[in-house]
């Protein structure tokens, strides 16, 4: 089973295996488990078969032994889904030790925004290439009323038009959809970055509990222009794990102020007492939204003025889907935006008269 990054197995396919709708039981105390490897991320079940968890943050992760059956996730976040994709059609050769001799693979994601020779759509959906052994299930978001509040499914109806409602609402691939940014995976987005290219680091906080906190990592280069370089997003999260997670941040891309919100004082006096340099956001949400959004827009050399790691998943579907008018899909953008405006705020320590 496959998640785009490690972070995601960790943060949503092994608690997702745990709820009541799946195994109904922890990994280490279920009756259907033999024993859970967490260092291999493996799991040997009661009935002699075994499941590997699996990030794809590069094509050669799928590498390894025949297989089965493979379930890959949020496919559309995979940076490298082509190269991936193929890795795993190689692996899925038969372990030689089920009883049904079939192998197979899902995937399941949203629509991934449709740009030209996209994979996932030649291999699943398009007329003249897809794979005639294919089969795609399709849920619209009135599918799953069920189990989404009715509140919720009105405020997608009311903040997704055009190209992003045929992908989050109907489930259908669509070209890329125009949200309050303009952005463009093929202009915005660069796969690897030398630290020594900036001349300023800085990191956005933006704390939650029910809703994920985030964490974003921003180099400045002498152009001024913002790379969003690492990201951390996750649900129900002490701030002991913020901290340490900025902490792991800081020693990959280096020191920097770090710009919290500031609705939490009491999280930005531990960042404090732990060692870091926090400090609360002081500017408007207004003020942000058009500073990040101006950022995206070509300049007279004509590169725009950010860019994004394309394996900050998580930050590149809000700024996907980002509706200025709605406080939702915002946390990794509000942390953004925190450090875009504290780069901008000129320090004035004295006044001089005469």
């Amino acid at each position: 089973m496959f998640e785009p990054t490690y972070k995601m197995v960790r943060r949503i396919l092994i608690p997702t295996l745990e709820t009541k709708w799946l195994l109904g039981k922890p990994l280490t105390s279920n009756p259907y488990v033999k024993e859970f490897h967490i260092g291999d991320q493996c799991i040997d079940w009661a009935d002699g078969g075994a499941l590997w968890f699996g990030s794809l943050e590069e094509p050669e992760y799928a590498e390894g032994p025949n297989i089965d059956w493979v379930h890959v996730d949020e496919a559309q976040y995979i940076r490298k889904f082509d190269e991936a994709w193929d890795v795993i059609l190689r692996r899925l050769r038969g372990s030689g030790k089920q009883t049904v001799n079939r192998q197979g693979a899902w995937v399941t994601t949203t629509p991934p925004a449709l740009l030209p020779s996209d994979r996932l759509y030649e291999f699943f959906e398009d007329p003249e290439k897809r794979d005639p052994n294919s089969k795609v299930f399709r849920w619209t978001l009135d599918d799953n009323r069920n189990n989404l509040p009715e509140a919720y499914i009105r405020d997608i109806y009311a903040t997704h038009h055009g190209s992003l409602a045929r992908r989050f609402i109907e489930g259908k691939f669509a070209p890329a959809g125009i949200g309050s940014f303009d952005f463009d995976s093929t202009i915005h987005e660069f796969k690897s970055m030398d630290t020594q290219h900036f001349h300023n680091i800085i990191y956005g906080v933006d704390f939650g509990w029910t809703n994920p906190a985030a964490i974003v990592a921003i180099g400045f280069d002498n152009d001024d222009r913002a790379y969003i370089l690492d990201e951390f997003y996750q649900n129900r999260t002490q701030i002991e794990t913020l901290i340490e997670e900025t902490k792991e941040m800081q020693e990959t891309w280096g020191p920097g102020k770090i710009i919290c919100d500031r609705s939490e004082p009491q999280a930005i006096d531990a960042f404090n007492k732990a060692g870091l340099r926090a400090y609360k956001d002081e500017s408007k949400r207004e003020d942000g939204i058009h500073e990040l959004g101006g950022r995206f827009k070509k300049q007279a050399d004509g590169r725009p003025r950010i860019f994004v790691n394309s394996q900050c998943v998580n930050w590149i579907h809000e700024v996907m889907v980002y509706d200025a008018n709605v406080k939702e899909n915002d946390h990794a953008i509000d942390a953004t935006r925190y450090a875009l405006m504290s780069d901008r705020i000129p320090k004035l320590t004295a006044w001089k008269f005469g």
